[in-house]
């Protein structure tokens, strides 16, 4: 499986987006860069230096910028049309989630064969490091936990990147199109409830806050965690013994 479909397929498994987000925005992490290390498998410390460097430039030329900018206008309100405006937001996630494919699509095609397993807490950890000089452990723990809650091992990961066979090529068999819509679609929510976060918090700091805004933003961040929860349950549907 290539990386940008593993990481739609983790990124949606529960859990996950809420470790990747608190390790972007509180440890001042990478997710792309981070997620490519835990499928990478690999803790060589000037191989991960090398992408570290290539992730920060492509991302504070285009991916960060397009964030900030989402992020903005999720929070605008008038005399802004807001139908046009949330159109526009739409597109600029859009182009986000494509900057971000770009550059893992760059980091995939630079692994190298046959590299020593690490754990996916090892691998995260030295990441880490080589991303910012240091390693939030518990933060990272928890997505180590998330992530391997519900991927393959370590074992089988690498012998699955390597060979192309096993575990992961006998999920693609099975899985169908939908699950795989479903799951980008999640991510896409999961992000789009983040920043609903980020603009609340902006307007409740506000000097004089526009409550109107704000009850606006709260029913549609109630909406999509509705909507969330269904496509996890479509996801994960419950097993009658």
């Amino acid at each position: 499986m290539g990386l940008w479909a593993w990481a739609l397929k983790a990124y949606a498994r529960p859990g996950v987006a809420a470790a990747c987000l608190a390790l972007q925005d509180r440890h001042g992490q990478n997710v792309p860069y981070l997620l490519w290390a835990a499928w990478a498998r690999t803790t060589d410390p000037g191989f991960l230096a090398e992408a570290a460097r290539r992730t920060r430039a492509w991302d504070a030329a285009v991916v960060s910028p397009l964030r900030e900018a989402r992020r903005k206008l999720a929070a605008m309100a008038a005399p802004i049309n807001d139908h046009r405006r949330e159109l526009l937001r739409t597109r600029v996630r859009d182009d986000e989630l494509a900057a971000e494919r770009l550059i893992m699509e760059a980091l995939e095609a630079r692994i190298r064969p046959r590299r020593p397993a690490c754990s996916t807490l090892e691998c995260l950890r030295a990441a880490a490091i080589a991303w910012a000089g240091e390693a939030p452990d518990a933060a990272l723990r928890t997505l180590a936990e998330t992530l391997d809650a519900g991927l393959p091992s370590t074992v089988e990961a690498l012998h699955d990147r390597d060979s192309g066979q096993g575990s992961w090529a006998h999920m693609d068999d099975q899985e169908s199109e939908l699950e795989d819509d479903l799951r980008a679609r999640l991510a896409v929510l999961g992000q789009e409830h983040s920043d609903l976060d980020v603009a609340l918090q902006a307007l409740a700091a506000m000097p004089m806050p526009d409550m109107m805004v704000i009850g606006r933003l709260k029913r549609k961040k109630l909406t999509l965690k509705d909507e969330i929860k269904r496509l996890q349950d479509q996801l994960t549907p419950d097993i009658i013994a």
